[in-house]
């Protein structure tokens, strides 16, 4: 085989004396670029149809964390629809049950005398009402009128690019091309949208603001439509009580030219005629103002802020409103970028695909038989491009489907579940560089502590705070309505508290620890410390416990039941944020050792993680007969990912259990599913079975397939992930998953692609992934082989002692945060690069910042 050389791949590997270093500032690409990342193939990066959308799985999707949008780009007759973050029906309220703590007794009782049907029966009386519903915001259409009905079918094209956060259409008709733009901007707060021809006096159209919530009719003011509306109040069940969050949508249309018409259509159209080009600025706000304030009686004025958002784009054109959000957004979403190739060539010389008319439906459809690597590059980089759009600073957490939803009663009421749905969601934010996009987390977990400790009281009788199943923008921590196998899991607050020890784990942010985690961590260790009772040999258990959303037969009756005792999800969860509570403390001085001392004598009593007959990893405090042997959850496997107390390196026989568990939960599964158990192979060091779950991720399902299914899971053709329906914890969970089969961490250790599958992605190479430790890392393989890797340390570790990679191993105690380190295939120390600011300068030439 003609194999091009390492010298043509690769600048040569000499080391560099300190005398030649060179200081530069840094520069960070942007807009100012030409749009290309050299390394990325950002050119790659895009999601690409040839025909209009028709169902809204086909749509784009745009956002800037707080305002959404979905774009259809039809022809004639144009829908884009919207949606706001803060959009939910309801108010705060008193969600807790008084009577749960008198039914508690019953069913500890219950349990630990082996009747689990009437602890889940008598469980059912511990839970409290459903949380509230994401709403839509509403949308607004642009009616070109019959002459473009006659458009040029094979001159369309619509596409969604990652690089730029731009959605695209053109066309023609006729002689005339048009053209469409769309982004959402961050800095300005608007949703932006030019159209254009390249004939003067060309654009016309009419557009319609409207909404399903909408109360009155639109105003027409200088250009402008208004609308206003509220969402439902209370809703229980099918019942609404009283009215809700009022919100506001504006909509200014600007144009260019020397002449043409803009003006009133009826009640909700504005009608533009014959102009060179016009610019759609859209705005909109909500009554929202805290998750403790009643939303109906707040000073807040929607209608008046939206105005405000708009006037603050006065005098700016659309080339500098994208300039500005290209600043904003590239930065971020080049902070990593990846390349995935089957040859050498295709390393080198990566190209679009090479049949003009290919969409990203076709690829989708094509993968299995082609597998082609750049389809899971951009399926990588749509995850980041998600997080970027749902959960900036300031914004509320990426819900069930991130900020997009169509439906006004949507699946599962849209909100975020935490019993996997929440935190999946965020398994990218740290490893895949984008530790600002957990802040709507961190402020969550803030508003869940507290009324969290009020849960804690009424319900249980105990300190600290608590979490359940579900939560809503108004922070709800009871248990929801339902049943008892979903809705009875306090372990919510917990998981997510481990998120924050994370984001400390990957910053070493000392301040981030003191100020904010350490103190929501303790609070609910303190809940769980209370919560914890001793079974019959004095172990440490949780009673009432349950296996998120898996029934096992009860041996007393032979029914299907739920609530048992110690669930091993429940003390893997307890064991690391003990842990970590008590590493935190130690960080910060040991101020606290009288507690953390009590977190320890726990730790030592906690029942054991135990092994089946067959030797599974256990899923209850018990073996019971489990009814759904290939279940969706993998909870019982938290310890191996996204916990860290099962690996290859500290507990093998664990490890061999992890590997029964999950060939027994078999392949299939909603989309979410097949994400997790990419990352729980990766952790296993199982390349094969990892690979194997990517490809099963790329099953097309038809845009119409909405239907719940718990074994039918893929993507939809615009790259929405499919339970079915739509989840957008599957997009994140495959980005986070990806992610661990080339870096893994633990705060002492880097492992170097420990899950490369060698044989479908044999060359290439990947920048700024996070390690634990304060690292950014940058590989580049070939022939499944490394052949450089770059070590840049942010903040000293006294904790980060070694980089592994197939065998070999080097020490990282003297790294200082100076300098970028390179290594070669046998982590042996080519060159060390003076940095400052972020920027890298090797032989005179500036490089690509990590």
């Amino acid at each position: 085989m003609n194999v091009i050389s390492h010298q043509s791949l690769h600048r040569s590997l000499e080391a560099i004396e300190e005398e030649e270093w060179v200081v530069v500032e840094k520069k960070l690409p942007s807009a100012a670029d030409d749009g290309r990342d050299p390394v990325g193939d950002c050119d790659l990066l895009k999601v690409e149809f040839f025909e209009p959308a028709i169902y809204w799985t086909e749509a784009l999707p745009l956002g800037n964390g707080r305002l959404g949008a979905m774009v259809f780009g039809g022809v004639p007759l144009e829908l884009v629809m919207l949606n706001h973050d803060t959009l939910y029906t309801g108010g705060p309220k008193d969600w807790n049950n008084p009577s749960a703590i008198e039914v508690l007794p019953q069913v500890r009782k219950a349990v630990f005398d082996g009747h689990y049907t009437e602890a889940s029966s008598l469980a059912g009386k511990m839970l409290g009402p459903y949380c509230q519903m994401y709403q839509p915001l509403g949308a607004f259409d642009l009616d070109f009128g019959d002459s473009h009905s006659d458009f040029d079918p094979d001159s369309y094209h619509r596409q969604l690019d990652l690089d730029t956060a731009t959605v695209s259409i053109e066309y023609s008709v006729g002689d005339v091309k048009f053209t469409r733009e769309y982004f959402t901007s961050q800095p300005h707060q608007v949703l932006a949208v030019r159209l254009s021809a390249d004939k003067a006096k060309s654009v016309s159209f009419g557009v319609t603001l409207m909404s399903p919530l909408q109360e009155g009719v639109a105003t027409c003011v200088d250009r402008q439509l208004r609308i206003s509306g509220r969402a439902p109040g209370d809703v229980v069940d099918d019942t609404v009580t009283g009215m809700g969050m009022a919100f506001a949508v504006a909509l200014e249309v600007r144009t260019g030219g020397s002449s043409g018409i803009v003006e009133a259509c009826g009640d909700q159209s504005l009608s533009v005629k014959n102009v060179d080009w016009a610019v759609i600025l859209l705005a909109s706000s909500t009554s929202f103002d805290g998750p403790f304030k009643n939303p109906v009686l707040t000073d807040r004025n929607p209608a008046e802020l939206v105005l405000a958002t708009l006037k603050g784009t006065e005098g700016l054109g659309f080339e500098t409103l994208r300039t500005s959000h290209l600043n904003d957004y590239q930065p971020l979403f080049r902070s990593v970028s990846l390349r995935l190739a089957k040859s050498a060539e295709e390393f080198l010389r990566p190209k679009a695909e090479s049949q003009k008319k290919l969409s990203t439906r076709d690829r989708v459809g094509n993968f299995k038989e082609n597998q082609d690597p750049r389809m899971v590059t951009l399926l990588f980089q749509f995850g980041r491009y998600l997080m970027l759009s749902s959960s900036r600073p300031r914004t509320f957490v990426s819900n069930l489907q991130g900020i997009w939803n169509k439906d006004l009663s949507p699946a599962w009421r849209c909100v975020p579940h935490i019993n996997i749905n929440l935190p999946m969601n965020y398994w990218p934010a740290e490893t895949c560089n984008l530790g600002e996009c957990h802040e709507p987390l961190f402020d969550t977990i803030e508003t869940m502590a507290i009324n969290g400790r009020i849960t804690a009281q009424v319900n249980y009788g105990l300190e600290g705070w608590v979490g359940h199943h579900n939560v809503d923008i108004w922070g709800q921590t009871a248990p929801v309505g339902g049943d008892p196998v979903w809705a009875f899991w306090p372990m919510g607050g917990a998981w997510l508290c481990l998120h924050m020890w994370e984001h400390y784990c990957f910053s070493l942010d000392e301040d981030f620890l003191k100020n904010r985690a350490y103190t929501l961590m303790k609070g609910c260790t303190e809940f769980l410390l209370g919560w914890l009772i001793e079974d019959d040999s004095r172990n440490l258990v949780t009673n009432p416990s349950t296996s998120p959303e898996h029934y096992f037969i009860s041996p007393d009756t032979g029914n299907w039941a739920s609530v048992t005792s110690a669930s091993t999800m429940d003390l893997t969860i307890i064991t690391e944020l003990f842990k970590a509570a008590i590493k935190a403390d130690q960080i910060l001085g040991g101020l606290d050792t009288a507690f953390t001392r009590k977190l320890g004598s726990a730790l030592d009593r906690l029942y054991p993680v135990k092994l089946t007959h067959d030797g599974c990893v256990i899923e209850w405090g018990r073996e019971f007969e489990d009814p759904e042997e290939n279940h969706r959850h993998l909870s019982h496997l938290f310890g191996l990912f996204p916990g860290h107390s099962i690996s290859p390196v500290t507990t093998p026989q664990l490890c061999d259990a992890a590997t029964k568990s999950i060939l027994k939960r078999g392949e299939t599964g909603p989309g979410w599913s097949m994400a997790w158990k990419i990352a729980l192979w990766g952790r296993l060091w199982n390349a094969e079975y990892a690979y194997g779950m990517v490809v099963r991720m790329f099953t097309l399902i038809g845009p119409d397939e909405t239907t719940e299914s718990l074994d039918g899971g893929g993507l939809y053709c615009n790259l929405f992930n499919a339970h079915p329906p739509f989840q957008i914890d599957g997009n994140f969970g495959f980005t986070g998953a990806l992610a661990e089969l080339f870096l893994q961490s633990d705060g002492e250790s880097l492992y170097l692609l420990p899950a490369l599958p060698v044989e479908a992605w044999p060359y290439g190479k990947v920048e700024g992934l996070r390690g634990r430790g304060s690292v950014t890392i940058s590989i580049t393989w070939e022939e499944g082989k490394i052949v450089e890797v770059d070590i840049d340390v942010e903040v000293k570790s006294t904790d980060l002692k070694n980089v592994y990679y197939q065998g070999r191993s080097a020490s990282l105690s003297s790294i200082s945060p100076s300098y970028v380190y390179t290594y070669d295939k046998d982590l042996k120390l080519q060159r060390t690069s003076r940095k400052q600011r972020g920027s890298v300068i090797r032989d005179g030439k500036e490089c690509r910042v990590l």
